[in-house]
């Protein structure tokens, strides 16, 4: 399939660039020092969205370092965001983005709490229970609606110092992942939500780590439910019709480059998963029958090269090619298969960069990606084909301790390999989005020191092609080719040992 060249995406690509985040053990003890964005990611020890924090902080929530003997007892800790906000008519708010993957400023309110014990019974094993309540949606001040959206993100137990140097083991439900790309919130090379176990093991400069977990989505591909009538005395019911989870394996192999210690060094990952799933009959929605649905494999390959100059000066590549359900991701249903009902031939390659860089006075985040997706219905003008990509960058300018000056500015596209069946056109969607943020950092300048308050003001100018992939023409924001975003916000994370 050809596409035409996206050349406002192209001449962004030098603007391209993000923070890191990186996971590991636990946080605990006295204030950490910032943490090292590109040192070997720990994300197989603990995982809660986090950023590496100001000096002297402690590190947010399930960072995770490795343990002192010592460091045994409760730990709390918290990431979360709030905000609100108008538009220029007077209406609520709204994000604008056309990509899988856009800036994140508007995003809605998101709160986690992290809650985990870390015990030790004299020179034994070292164990830990991890739990990760979270929530989402519009807060009840808002909608007056006392329903919220909850989840368990984490609910796991990990053990290490078992008698084999280096060696950890960890069972249970958990967020599983490496390092992000902060501004557009989003994890692109390793990023699992799995129900099962793993184990790592660290020697000198090596990191390697393994997964096994399971996951059931309700979608009615993996998972359905017939009505049933009654038989006998009992009440009508429902029939176990299709069933069959998804298992997802992963493997990461992690290198420390440079010097231990030093202020400059960096790292070389590479990754690996396989997606399996049986296969089962689903139920026509309407009248008798069924569906066969073979089964179905998936992949998903790739590698991330980082490097710094110093502890917040540092830029990361990440290159990772996914085919067959991993081309969807893990927790989300194909919407198409090919002809035997397969996804095999869907394929999702995407190229990412990652920067920061920090002075006395500026601070630099930035991040973007160009990313080609293939249906695996194939044709060769299927609209569900795209080539998509954002640049984004954030300067921040710290005016005095305790007050910064930061702007984003972004360009993203995305191009359709087919025609729009109602509107019988080709959709090239495109977005520019500036916004201006004035900030409080009670904990002094940094682009990863949190908490933070902010005042936000953004100008997104959108084409004709972008209202119409977002909005339908009865939409009160269909018209706007202008949209603007005026409102406030917080984010905050943090984390304390309790020792005993």
């Amino acid at each position: 399939m050809r596409f035409r060249p996206l050349a406002p995406l192209l001449c962004a690509l030098p603007l391209l660039g993000t923070a890191a985040q990186a996971d590991s053990l636990d946080d605990s003890g006295p204030p950490q020092k910032r943490p090292d964005p590109v040192a070997s990611s720990e994300a197989e020890r603990g995982e809660v969205p986090r950023a590496p924090v100001a000096e002297g902080e402690r590190e947010p929530p399930g960072a995770l370092p490795p343990l002192r003997d010592s460091d045994t007892g409760f730990s709390f800790g918290s990431y979360g965001r709030v905000g609100a906000g108008l538009d220029g008519g007077g209406h609520e708010g709204y994000p604008v983005n056309v990509v899988a993957h856009g800036s994140r400023l508007e995003e809605a309110p998101y709160l986690e709490l992290y809650f985990s014990y870390t015990g030790r019974l004299k020179s034994g094993p070292r164990w830990r229970v991890v739990i990760t309540p979270a929530f989402q949606g519009d807060l009840f001040h808002y909608s007056g609606d006392f329903s919220t959206q909850f989840a368990l993100r984490n609910a796991y137990v990990e053990a290490d110092d078992l008698g084999v140097d280096g060696l950890r083991l960890w069972v249970g439900s958990r967020m599983y992942r490496g390092d992000d790309v902060y501004l557009l919130d989003w994890w692109p090379l390793d990023n699992l939500n799995t129900v099962g176990g793993g184990a790592g093991l660290r020697r000198g400069r090596w990191d390697a780590a393994v997964q096994v977990g399971l996951n059931r989505l309700n979608d009615g591909f993996t998972y359905d439910q017939v009505p049933v009538p009654a038989r006998g005395l009992g009440p009508p019911g429902t029939a176990l019709a299709l069933d069959r989870p998804r298992a997802v394996a992963s493997f990461k192999l992690t290198c420390d480059l440079g010097t231990p210690g030093a202020p400059a060094g960096g790292k070389a990952s590479i990754y690996a998963e396989f997606h399996g799933m049986g296969d089962g009959d689903r139920p026509y929605v309407e009248g008798s029958g069924s569906q066969h649905l073979p089964a179905d494999y998936g992949w998903v390959a790739g590698a991330q090269l980082g490097g710094r100059l110093s502890p917040f000066t540092f830029a990361n590549l990440f290159l990772r090619a996914a085919g067959g359900l991993a081309a969807y991701g893990e927790l989300t249903a194909p919407n198409s298969t090919d002809a035997s009902g397969r996804t095999l031939p869907a394929r999702d390659v995407q190229l990412v960069l990652s920067l920061n860089w920090e002075s006395r006075w500026i601070g630099i985040m930035g991040g973007g990606y160009v990313r080609q997706f293939t249906d695996a219905s194939g044709g060769q003008y299927n609209p569900r084909d795209y080539v998509e990509g954002i640049g984004i960058v954030r300067p921040h300018l710290y005016l005095n301790r305790w007050f910064t000056l930061a702007a984003e500015l972004s360009y993203q596209g995305r191009q359709y390999g087919g025609f729009d069946p109602l509107l019988n056109r080709q959709l090239v969607p495109q977005v520019f989005r500036a916004s201006l943020m004035p900030i409080v950092n009670p904990l002094g300048p940094g682009t990863y020191s949190r908490p933070q308050i902010y005042l936000l003001a953004t100008v997104s100018r959108l084409n004709q092609d972008a209202r119409d992939a977002l909005f339908d023409p009865t939409d009160i924001r269909y018209g706007a080719a202008t949209a603007l975003y005026f409102g406030i916000g917080a984010e905050w994370w943090f984390q304390n040992l309790v020792s005993l």
